[in-house]
């Protein structure tokens, strides 16, 4: 059930964002609808969401409130790296960003002390190319070339990230070693590959002062932490974030594990065929933003589906329980009306301690081709047994496994573990 002042708050913001965006007005008076229509949570389902294909054509004019500009004070400026087509331009407002970031991160007390009185923390960022607003990807740019205006180091790292050059990783690791951060943010896919690198090197990835890792951009796969985790030892802090370039911090993951989503600086929803969805269903989740001045967004459909798990976590946060399923774009479709979620085949993979990186696609006719660079702790028996849980799972669709050298990224330069051609031209 909605909180009465939760669901106030979310009545606000559509009245504030009707009467001050030129979209929003447009896409509710389409729709036959005014603010004041919605006067309980139930009417909310009467208001078609919105996409980022209405804030990719609206952008800037028409999504950004009335009295701002992109050279407005604390407007940040952001481009997201593409994941389900083209890249989508927004801003927030330095402010929001970091009141959304101090909630997310508020669940997990390991994270508690980066936070100090008047200091700042020092951020190395690893991460695919498309992810950051500089040129990251062929190596020859400097440090200083590198530096957003926040003071984070965007390491450099290839488009391609199995194509990354023995040069260009050494060159990531010692500008680490060089900046002595506090807080490293990457992608778990491309942080694990820099630790399996460090490892072939000798190399360590430390810092004077305390490391924390906060991953996100990707799905974090059981293979890519358990390498981060044998790599980096026990007493890192690490954090999985969920989170979209146009909105900051929508959750992140507590101190026990858990996946928490930020329904304090954000209305949520979880909906499947338009309607929410109970605990322990799968729905994509639909944001409202809460006294966002500069870009309200009203039941802004996200692409990325959880699974709400109901009660509480003994971590002690109020936050919401979720289980991340991954990108629509991403699902499996089987022949039987099925669908396997990213989540879901990366529980079926496990850590799978012979495994360095996996990729499950999903070709036009159906079949699924699972692909996986060994190391040497590979074991024929395990990977028969995988063979025989995927088989299983994806039944009645043809599956086939190989073993591999190479595997390529994404043309946004992610590197996706499960992706569906079914899926993404039917988005």
């Amino acid at each position: 059930m909605t909180d009465p002042t939760v669901f106030e708050a979310v009545r606000e913001e559509i009245a504030y964002a009707f009467d001050n965006t030129v979209f929003f007005r447009k896409h509710m008076e389409a729709n036959g609808l005014l603010p004041a229509d919605i006067r309980e949570p139930a009417d909310l389902l009467r208001l078609p969401p919105t996409s980022k294909s209405h804030y990719r054509r609206n952008f800037p004019a028409g999504v950004l409130a009335r009295g701002y500009t992109l050279n407005s004070p604390h407007v940040m400026r952001f481009q997201s790296s593409g994941t389900s087509g083209e890249r989508l331009n927004s801003a927030i407002l330095s402010y929001d960003l970091a009141r959304r970031q101090a909630t997310a991160l508020g669940v997990n007390r390991r994270f508690d002390e980066l936070w100090r009185p008047g200091s700042r923390p020092k951020i190395c960022r690893f991460a695919p190319p498309n992810c950051s607003d500089v040129e990251c990807a062929t190596g020859f740019s400097t440090m200083e070339d590198r530096i957003l205006a926040d003071g984070t180091l965007v390491l450099t790292v290839a488009h391609d990230l199995l194509a990354t050059p023995e040069w260009q990783i050494v060159k990531a690791l010692d500008e680490i070693e060089l900046y002595e951060p506090d807080l490293l943010v990457v992608d778990p896919t491309h942080f694990a590959f820099l630790t399996r690198w460090a490892r072939r090197l000798g190399r360590t990835i430390t810092s004077p002062r305390r490391l924390h890792v906060v991953c996100g951009y990707t799905l974090m796969t059981r293979v890519a932490r358990r390498q981060i985790e044998e790599f980096m030892g026990p007493e890192l802090p690490i954090g999985d974030m969920i989170g979209m370039s146009e909105l900051g911090y929508l959750g992140f993951e507590c101190h026990l594990g858990h996946r928490h989503i930020n329904d304090r600086d954000f209305h949520v929803e979880f909906v499947r065929d338009g309607r929410p969805v109970a605990d322990g269903e799968t729905g994509e989740l639909y944001v409202t933003t809460v006294d966002d001045g500069l870009v309200p967004r009203i039941r802004y459909a996200t692409g990325d589906h959880f699974t709400p798990l109901g009660g509480r976590c003994d971590c002690g946060s109020d936050l919401p329980l979720v289980r991340i399923e991954g990108r629509a774009t991403h699902m499996i479709r089987l022949a039987d009306g099925r669908t396997v979620t990213p989540g879901a085949v990366d529980a079926l993979v496990g850590d799978a301690p012979g495994i360095d990186l996996y990729k499950l696609e999903q070709d036009r006719t159906g079949a699924c081709t699972f692909r996986y660079v060994p190391n040497a702790d590979a074991r024929p028996d395990e990977t028969a047994a995988l063979a025989l849980r995927l088989t299983g799972a994806l039944a009645p669709n043809p599956v086939r496994v190989e073993a591999v050298e190479y595997i390529a990224g994404e043309r946004s330069g992610k590197f996706q573990p499960c992706v569906s051609q079914i899926s993404a031209e039917g988005a």
